[in-house]
């Protein structure tokens, strides 16, 4: 291909993917409301005005608008625009990397999930199960698309993923959601899943750790509140001598922030040591009333015999995004990764 042919080429499949971008926009916002992406028309969320055709240009009318609604001068977030770039790179990186081939083609549908999980995955805290099985159907239609491939290394990748990825689940350092995904990834990538899944795993330490640092004095706050509530909730289950733990025993309830609403999880709770059944009713309904700014997290209240000795709060994290991006640089350059990686010992 001619310089000026592939100059225009990479400008239009910029511009493509801004476009697909925008539309991603609107799979984030609407599908989790269950609203219609097509039916509908674009609209401010904040004044309802519908918006002009000159409103809707990818990533410029952000700059133009200065992240203002036209109408009722509403900030816009900044992340629209961030989609709509996002997008644009990924299908540019890929058309750089494999020209207009089945392998871009795969991209362009593949990197267009990726960014939609994401974006709902930091909204509502979930990967939608669609998400993971357009993934998993991506790798199953690559067993038939590149003849390459080698079919042992998917169900290897993705024994080893599923095994390690349970582990994680089940000690609490993921959530199902992420299971599901990164078994997709496994049988589109094979073996490139492992770079996929280590790149994955240190921005997400790295952003965890500094979240942590971050939020600590804020969950510090949130606990003290809860700890305050519950001991008042316990206090009165000892004076009506009925639902609290009993002489020599002790036991941890296990509590959950989700969507704003907190709630004990009280499945957990070993009623083998307690002398009657708690109030649960009360004790939701006071987190419920006293807890209304935090919006995702998981508590443990400590409670030994008669006293709440301690309560511990952790705020929810995401990790969608993190794999999302390990996945795409697995797909543009993991064997390239694998190769250099493998190089490193073949030259001890």
């Amino acid at each position: 291909m001619e310089l000026p042919i592939y100059i225009v080429c990479c400008v239009l499949v910029f511009i493509f993917g801004s476009v697909i971008g925008s539309f991603l926009n609107v799979v984030i916002l609407r599908t989790p409301l269950k609203q219609s992406i097509i039916t509908e028309p674009s609209h401010c969320f904040s004044c309802g005005s519908r918006l002009k055709w000159y409103d809707m240009f990818p990533i410029f009318s952000w700059l133009i608008l200065r992240g203002k609604c036209r109408f009722c001068k509403a900030k816009i977030s900044p992340r629209y625009m961030i989609n709509e770039a996002v997008c644009a790179v990924s299908y540019l990186l890929a058309f750089l990397r494999y020209g207009f081939s089945l392998e871009f083609a795969a991209a362009v549908i593949l990197f267009a999930v990726l960014i939609v999980l994401s974006g709902i995955d930091i909204d509502h805290y979930e990967i939608p199960y669609w998400c993971s099985i357009t993934v998993a159907v991506l790798g199953i239609a690559a067993f038939f698309l590149f003849k390459e491939i080698v079919w042992w290394e998917r169900l290897v990748a993705l024994g080893v993923v599923g095994v390690l990825f349970v582990i994680l689940v089940l000690i609490g350092g993921m959530g199902g959601g992420d299971l599901q995904l990164m078994l997709g990834a496994s049988l589109l990538l094979g073996f490139d899943v492992f770079p996929a899944l280590f790149i994955g795993i240190v921005l997400g330490a790295i952003y965890g750790s500094v979240k942590k640092i971050r939020d600590r004095k804020s969950e510090k706050q949130v606990a003290e509140k809860i700890k305050a509530l519950v001991t008042d909730w316990y206090q009165d289950q000892l004076d009506k001598d009925v639902g609290y733990v009993s002489e020599g025993h002790e036991d941890i309830v296990v509590g959950s922030i989700s969507d704003g609403e907190p709630d004990i999880e009280w499945e957990f709770l070993d009623e083998n040591v307690w002398k009657g059944l708690p109030d649960k009713a009360a004790l939701s309904k006071a987190l419920r009333e006293s807890i209304t700014d935090e919006r995702e997290g998981g508590f443990k209240i400590f409670i030994k015999e008669d006293l709440i000795t301690k309560v511990k709060y952790s705020r929810r994290m995401v990790f969608g995004p993190f794999l999302a991006v390990g996945i795409s640089a697995a797909w543009l350059y993991g064997s390239i990764i694998t190769e250099w990686y493998v190089s490193l010992f073949s030259a001890v």
